[in-house]
């Protein structure tokens, strides 16, 4: 079933009611028409499949309007299938759709992004991407990760949000050698706290992390010690040996370690594609994780949520109030990290 074996489907159908319990927490649903797309996977990485049936078995099993469709994967610079685009041009508005896919959902118009296409139809929606980088056996984790304590952690994201909105600079120290600061002056931070309630709205899933975009090109300076997981060109990794990444003026102009190639082959490859390659390498986003049940996995869609790490992402972040418009977008994770917001240690 949808490139499923039986032993497979059975074992999502016996979570059937953690995954109502998602969309009814956080989509709010109720007898509104839902479009799950998701897509086959490699022959060991069956996890977009797994969620995405996972959602369409709840939704039928509630008596609820669900229809799933399947597509080859796909990299970001790909079209989806036509079968895909046009359910989603179909759908009328206001209504839900959940994305479960190995790597991206694909292009379904030239200037057309998901999320913008979402905001102007009215649709809530639920979306995981990246899920190439997860085995099977990681499923019982993104069903802890996606099923926790939602009042507790909103507590906590908004929180930190509060803060981050007034702030005008925020530092990140650790142990390990991160030592970065952010000119937030005037920006808001996005509290990702799993409630995708309002019309137009939606977000990850598993949810879970606070980020923030720098005020204008060049106010990030410092370094960062990667020692949790990292985005590169084949997927998210975790990382063995910390690599170091050297910002000036908002720029990464450095990257020592091991494994620092393939943090450089990964920028080169985007810059060699993109319009504008002088974007790509620029700082556009500071992340905490609040997720209490999320775990380091090697996938970025979980990494980046997880309690006690912060993030740092490079590239584009124009759709959460940035300024950077580019091809690429990589979050890095580092561990147990310390903020201060304005000079004061942050209490997190």
């Amino acid at each position: 079933m949808f490139g499923l074996d039986k032993p497979v489907t059975d074992v999502v159908e016996k979570h059937s009611s953690r995954f109502y319990k998602i969309m009814k927490n956080s989509l709010k649903v109720k007898k509104e028409d839902i479009l799950i797309i998701s897509d086959y996977g490699a022959d060991d990485k069956k996890m977009s499949g797994m969620l995405g049936y996972g959602y369409y078995h709840a939704a039928k099993k509630k008596g609820l309007n669900a229809t799933i469709l399947f597509q080859d994967p796909k990299k970001g610079f790909m079209f989806a299938d036509d079968h895909v685009i046009e359910a989603l041009t179909r759908l009328e508005k206001n209504n839900l759709v959940i994305v479960a896919v190995s790597n991206k959902l694909g292009r379904f118009g030239e200037e057309k992004s998901f999320r913008n296409f979402c905001a102007e139809r009215g649709h809530r929606f639920l979306s995981a991407t990246g899920l190439a980088d997860v085995k099977p056996h990681h499923f019982d984790l993104f069903l802890e990760a996606m099923n926790v304590n939602y009042s507790r952690m909103k507590k906590k994201g908004l929180a930190i949000k509060k803060l981050w909105d007034k702030a005008n600079e925020i530092r990140v120290k650790t142990e390990a050698g991160t030592d970065i600061t952010f000119d937030v002056s005037g920006m808001e931070a996005i509290a990702n706290i799993g409630e995708y309630h309002e019309t137009g709205k939606g977000g990850n899933m598993p949810a879970g992390e606070v980020y923030i975009p720098p005020k204008g090109l060049e106010g990030v300076n410092g370094k960062v010690v990667i020692d949790g997981s990292m985005k590169t060109e084949d997927g998210a990794i975790l990382v063995d040996s910390p690599v170091t990444m050297y910002v000036e003026k908002g720029r990464v102009v450095r990257i020592d370690g091991k494994d620092a190639h393939l943090l450089e082959q990964t920028f080169q490859k985007f810059e060699d594609r993109a319009k504008y390659p002088e974007r790509v390498r620029l700082v556009g986003e500071l992340g905490i994780g609040i997720n209490p049940g999320a775990v380091l996995i090697g996938s970025m869609i979980m990494d980046e949520k997880v309690l006690g790490t912060a993030h740092i992402a490079i590239g584009s972040n124009y759709w959460f109030g940035g300024e950077i418009k580019t091809i690429y977008h990589g979050d890095h994770v580092f561990k147990n990290p310390t903020f201060y917001v304005d000079g004061k240690k942050m209490d997190v």
